[in-house]
């Protein structure tokens, strides 16, 4: 993969910690602001993705980190993305990819 790909910012958001005797309610806090590659899931791909029931609307390629889990969400030109998977791109651990989806309601 040509590094020049990665010329989309997205932040990555990780849960706040509990500060007090009550427990957050999905609340999130900005983590690190990367670069990345930013594909939606159009045409066959999604219908494929849509078939086996994976609601999985976009795919991030980022270069290989491991700091980042399942836990975290993706904030990409204003909108919130649930992480579903965080697969490695090859064998050599260059990049990652990212696969997600956008997140309707965020309380």
């Amino acid at each position: 993969m040509d590094p020049g790909e990665l010329r989309n910012r997205i932040t990555l958001q990780k849960k706040k910690e509990a500060t007090g005797p009550v427990l957050p309610l999905d609340e999130y806090e900005d983590y690190k602001t990367i670069w990345a590659k930013a594909s939606y899931l159009t045409g066959r791909t999604l219908y494929a993705a849509r078939a086996a029931n994976v609601k999985t609307d976009v795919e991030f390629i980022i270069r290989y980190r491991t700091d980042i889990d399942e836990t975290m969400r993706v904030k990409y030109k204003g909108k919130t993305y649930e992480i579903d998977a965080i697969l490695p791109l090859d064998n050599k651990e260059e990049y990652l990819a990212i696969k997600a989806h956008e997140v309707k309601h965020d309380m």
